[in-house]
Formats: C-alpha cells, sequence, structure tokens
C-alpha cells in the first residue's frame, strides 16, 4: 500500500510522525492524485477548515472559532495531531505540540498541529520533496535571539536598565 501511495504521489508520506495508513488512505481518496487545484497551502489549511474564522462587527472581533467540516480528511488530520502529542520520543512536530499546548490548551495545540502537518504534507506533495524534520527545527541561535529581544522589551517596558540589575551583558548584538 505504501509502495502505491508512494508511485502515486510521488513523496513517501509514511516518514511523517503519526500518519499511517488511514491517513494515507483518507488523503488520497478525498483529495485524490492532484493537491495542484489548491493556490496554496493557505487555501488548503482553508478548506480544511484549521484557519479561523473571524467574525467581526464595528472593528471587535466577536468570534475566532474554526470552521465545522464535514470531510473525514480534518478528523484525519486531528487524529494524526493527537498521535504527535502522544508520542514520547522528541521531534520537531512533537515540540511544537507541547509548546502550543503549554500555552494554550490541548485543544487548541491538535488544531495547530493538525494545520502544520497540512502544511508539510501540501508542501510535500507540491514541490515533489520528501520529509525534512530539520526544516521544521527552530535554530538553537535563533531561539537565543528571540528569547534575547524578549527579555530586552520586558526591560524596556518596565524602566528598568541592565546596570540596574548588576549584569555584564551585551545586549546590544541581539
Amino acid at each position: 500500500m505504501e509502495q502505491y501511495a508512494r508511485q502515486m504521489l510521488g513523496v513517501n508520506l509514511h516518514e511523517i510522525p503519526g500518519f499511517g495508513r488511514t491517513a494515507i488512505l483518507t488523503l488520497m481518496s478525498e483529495v485524490g492524485e492532484s493537491i495542484h487545484r489548491f493556490t496554496s497551502a493557505k487555501a488548503f489549511a482553508k478548506w480544511l477548515g484549521f484557519t479561523p474564522n473571524n467574525k467581526a462587527s464595528g472593528g471587535k472581533v466577536l468570534s475566532r472559532k474554526t470552521l465545522k467540516n464535514k470531510l473525514n480528511l480534518p478528523n484525519t488530520f486531528r487524529q494524526v495531531a493527537n498521535s504527535i502529542g502522544n508520542m514520547k520520543d522528541s521531534n520537531p512536530l512533537v515540540n511544537f505540540f507541547r509548546r502550543v499546548a503549554f500555552k494554550s490548551s490541548r485543544k487548541k495545540a491538535i488544531t495547530a498541529t493538525a494545520r502544520k502537518v497540512a502544511v508539510l504534507i501540501y508542501t510535500m506533495l507540491k514541490n515533489g520533496e520528501a520529509y525534512q524534520p530539520e526544516k521544521l527545527e527552530r535554530d538553537k541561535e535563533q531561539v537565543k535571539v528571540m528569547q534575547i529581544r524578549k527579555i530586552k522589551k520586558n526591560l524596556h517596558k518596565f524602566g528598568i536598565s541592565i546596570q540596574d540589575l548588576g549584569w555584564n551583558v551585551d545586549f546590544k548584538s541581539a
């Protein structure tokens, strides 16, 4: 089955963590061979119902819920995301799931990870490239720069200088 899917789709989707036979069969049955009917990954995620449907009135956002969808594919992606959340070993998708779940809730983390998997699959099918987990990993230097920016912003917000803390650290490089 995996060989037929690889031949038909042009990539091995089985390499994605949590993406098994049933998910591949559901994707092939609902989308078909060609993902080219979607103009972008954003359009694919919108079709799946993973983007928020912002309802606003008078400039005020009233609701940000995702749309209900009667297709089987969004639920399959949510199941894949849930299985990613239950994984013990560390990989970029598990780290993303845990980061979102820590900030908000498990339910939102499932939807966000499902969207990330959908965009990943769209990109793989559109470009014909294999799954590359290193592309999903944040660079440690990038994380460090982001943390330094956040610290600088909070220090400025509260009117605290670095000299007040007694630090001999040069934050000007970040």
